[in-house]
């Protein structure tokens, strides 16, 4: 394996545009028998839990085919459909499309596919100083008189055509673009709950995918708050718990589930638990302590150091838990509902430190202090982050309850410009619940802190280890008053 320093030395044949894709193929194999043994090289390596595929290429436009096929046969030969995999040809001929043109001549660019079950996931990685990122936002639009934004609509059609973008930076203005595309799922499906007199001893078991997907439709059907999107899909719930990436425990009156609880990885030190469901009346709470006593003691045995649950409150959360806190949310129809967030230390912390300033600072300090995390404060100093011309955010919509997250991936100097505004944008679609979560361990997360303060968001609560560092999750206080 070469490394990516390697890469920029190799003197790759120079950029040839092409509109004949059999010419093109002819000087891409011209161009591949000069690259070094090693490039150009296509990697696979699949087993029972995880199959992923990689390419490592020359970033010119002769190879352009070849990273839209890669993308494309790689998301096939993984059983994903015409159109799911055609949304990741997509994404990459755009991107690749408008990235040549900005970045030096002797680039080279990897790309790699994983099969995660429910979603595969692609990454695009490549050097460049400050790439022009704006057209990631969701509140980008193209002006077609404007000849800069029309060039712009190949990054904004890539970033809309899949179900999720993320980005990392990392040292000599390595860029990585992270994106996944979920299979597509129908978000329907009839399931009957059990009778209200259903008798007979609980027992608890390990469902199998059908009766996981069977669970999931009797979520649905129960009309439980709070319900996350992978619930709302069956099918999705089903291929997450055969792929390893959710667990649960369902309780059972005879053949009839009566309820269930389900967990899945957060972070890599962090689990997130979803329920109980229950299906009938429990006066004394004791399905719902069978189900948590269950889950809590196999969860405590797992190498993860905490798990929190952020629905509606738990009745006798207290022999499970610590309450963190919680947010008061005004849905779709006006009505008030109510976020509340627990969390439980699963490992004996062993400490950090976090870089911040100013106000996050001050509630850091608190919440470290109430939580006894040791965690050491260090104002911000030295070599401050370099800001790039653009910023770009991530937006999660859960229109059930009228809540917009957004989440920082790249700082820049329009931060505060870009926040007001996505929170005109979405207000104007109706949304009344704004949060940002901002990552304690990512300075591209911590540059964004004076740029909430001033667009009126405020720190509200703390998710240890949930994400690269804490969790710190930030409320919208001038809009919420408003509404």
């Amino acid at each position: 394996m070469l490394s990516a320093s390697l890469f920029m030395k190799c003197g790759f044949a120079p950029k040839v545009c092409f509109t004949d894709r059999s010419a093109a193929l002819e000087i891409l194999a011209r161009e591949q028998r000069a690259v070094p043994k090693g490039m150009g090289r296509t990697m696979i390596k699949q087993n029972k839990q995880q199959k992923n595929a990689s390419l490592r290429i020359p970033l010119s436009m002769p190879f352009l085919p070849l990273a839209v096929d890669f993308a494309g046969k790689g998301a096939r030969g993984f059983a994903y459909t015409d159109k799911e995999s055609h949304s990741l040809e997509l994404a990459v001929e755009e991107l690749f499309s408008f990235y040549v043109q900005k970045v030096a001549a002797d680039s080279a660019v990897e790309l790699e596919v994983e099969d995660q079950g429910y979603r595969l996931a692609l990454s695009i990685s490549f050097q460049m100083a400050n790439p022009d990122m704006r057209a990631f936002n969701l509140v980008w639009q193209v002006n077609p008189d404007s000849e800069e934004s029309l060039e712009l609509l190949g990054p904004m059609i890539a970033a809309r055509s899949v179900s999720s973008l993320r980005l990392d930076f990392g040292n000599d203005d390595r860029i990585t673009l992270r994106m996944t595309r979920n299979r597509d799922y129908p978000t329907t499906q009839v399931a009957a709950l059990p009778p209200p007199n259903t008798q007979g001893p609980v027992r608890l078991v390990e469902p199998s995918s059908s009766d996981l997907r069977h669970f999931s439709a009797m979520v649905s059907a129960s009309g439980a708050p709070f319900i996350p999107g992978f619930l709302a899909s069956p099918g999705m719930a089903a291929d997450m718990l055969a792929a390893g990436h959710l667990n649960a425990i369902l309780a059972l009156r005879g053949d009839w589930i009566i309820g269930g609880v389900l967990w899945r990885p957060l972070t890599d030190s962090c689990l997130e638990l979803y329920g109980p469901y229950l299906f009938n009346d429990d006066p004394d709470d004791v399905v719902l302590t069978l189900l948590l006593d269950e889950a809590v003691g196999r969860i405590s045995r797992s190498r993860f150091r905490g798990l929190v649950r952020r629905q509606g409150q738990l009745q006798g959360y207290e022999r499970f838990f610590d309450l963190l806190g919680e947010l008061d949310l005004t849905g779709i129809s006006g009505a008030a509902t109510r976020s509340t967030y627990y969390y439980r230390q699963l490992r004996e912390e062993g400490g950090g430190v976090v870089y911040c300033s100013g106000a996050l600072a001050t509630f850091l300090a608190d919440q470290y202090n109430r939580l006894c995390l040791p965690r050491q404060l260090r104002e911000n100093g030295g070599e401050q982050l370099r800001l790039r011309d653009a910023s770009v955010l991530a937006v999660e919509l859960e229109y059930p309850r009228s809540l917009a997250i957004i989440r920082p991936l790249c700082a820049g100097k329009d931060m505060a410009a870009n926040l007001a505004a996505h929170l005109d944008l979405l207000q104007n679609d109706g949304i009344n619940n704004f949060m940002v979560e901002i990552n304690t361990g990512r300075s591209e997360d911590i540059a964004f802190t004076d740029a909430l303060e001033a667009t009126g968001f405020v720190p509200r609560l703390l998710i240890p280890d949930a994400g690269l560092g804490d969790l710190v999750i930030y409320e919208h206080r001038v809009r919420k008053q408003q509404s």
